[in-house]
């Protein structure tokens, strides 16, 4: 409502007290600035007479029937009016040059659906019949309000559309077990930094239902990745842990026991050497396994034998050195024993 209002009071400008029977045609430029709106809002300029006195003419518009002015100041050149209505609290701010022939203005609206600011500029460009401008000024009042009224509408159109489609992210992103998908969500998901403290602000102020629903659906992710069927499907991201505050070794921990008294195959042939190396020996050995591959453990097997180096102990550096030096002392050795013909 308040933007329909600015609509109408922008119509009214300058705010300058003249004689009923005597009217100055302004020509008037403004520019609105809305938070959220899109852009073409402003630039617009228009011619306006003026005839009356504005706080009479708002007592009389039906837009203004309900404002108070709350406090006016007004000196030889610049006029500053205090308006409480329904819609907010107006503050008009004018200042004219010392003919009274051109001005520089401000509109402040604070209101519920936020601050709203109309700045303008305007010059006398002659005289005006006062009657016939009050009518077009009420023709031009209704098609502004129009105006406005489907740039509200496309405005909030937009933004369910982007609130859907961000929230439809984050629930692929959770289908999926790909912690990429949920933006910032994810990444300051639990974080309290500075930046991540001003990004999910913003995000918050833009769409609360975007933050609710992604912050749910993250909180549900990591619920899911510390279980064996998402951990899969998760492919074991070790991101994706960090972003959950785990590390991919406590869930192999926890699930890896359950996962081979379960007997759950796919877990334990890729994450699990030392619980399915019981398994692994059995059934992905010798004939039997070859004449099986397509069978119960086939995937199992190709799973533990694709990772089966992920069971050896790691050599130390120390170790690895030594078996170098050995290497190159038998090379010498051979060479010696070709030079002397043996």
């Amino acid at each position: 409502m308040g933007m329909r209002f600015l609509a109408a009071v922008v119509l009214a400008l300058p705010l300058v007290a003249a004689a009923q029977n005597t009217g100055e045609l302004w020509e008037i430029t403004s520019q609105m600035n809305i938070p959220g709106m899109p852009a073409g809002m402003g630039g617009q300029t228009q011619r306006v007479c003026q005839g009356d006195d504005p706080e009479r003419r708002a007592k009389s518009d039906k837009d203004q029937k309900d404002c108070k002015v709350t406090d006016k100041k007004q000196t030889a050149n610049r006029l500053t009016v205090t308006m409480t209505c329904k819609q907010g609290t107006m503050i008009i701010d004018q200042q004219y040059n010392a003919a009274h022939t051109e001005f520089k203005g401000s509109m402040k609206m604070n209101s519920k659906e936020g601050d709203i600011t109309i700045n303008t500029t305007g010059r006398k460009v002659g005289a005006c019949n006062v009657q016939q401008a009050a009518k077009e000024r009420e023709e031009k009042s209704a098609a502004m309000k129009k105006q406005v009224d489907v740039a509200i509408a496309q405005g909030a159109a937009a933004k369910k559309q982007h609130a859907d489609s961000q929230i439809k992210q984050c629930g692929t992103a959770l289908d999926s077990m790909n912690y990429t998908g949920f933006y910032v969500y994810g990444q300051c998901y639990k974080k309290t930094d500075a930046k991540c403290k001003s990004e999910m602000s913003t995000s918050d102020q833009l769409s609360p239902e975007i933050a609710k629903s992604c912050n749910a659906r993250v909180a549900e992710f990591c619920k899911r990745y510390q279980t064996q069927e998402g951990f899969l499907k998760a492919k074991a991201d070790e991101n994706a842990a960090q972003m959950c505050g785990v590390t991919t070794a406590s869930v192999k921990a926890a699930q890896c026991p359950k996962a081979a008294q379960s007997e759950s195959l796919a877990f334990l042939g890729s994450y699990c050497p030392v619980e399915a190396k019981p398994l692994a020996q059995q059934h992905c050995a010798g004939r039997d396994y070859t004449s099986k591959m397509g069978g119960k453990y086939g995937q199992f097997c190709q799973a533990y034998l694709a990772n089966a180096d992920f069971e050896k102990p790691q050599q130390s550096q120390a170790q690895k050195a030594t078996d170098q030096v050995k290497q190159g002392v038998s090379k010498g050795i051979d060479k010696l024993k070709g030079f002397f013909g043996r």
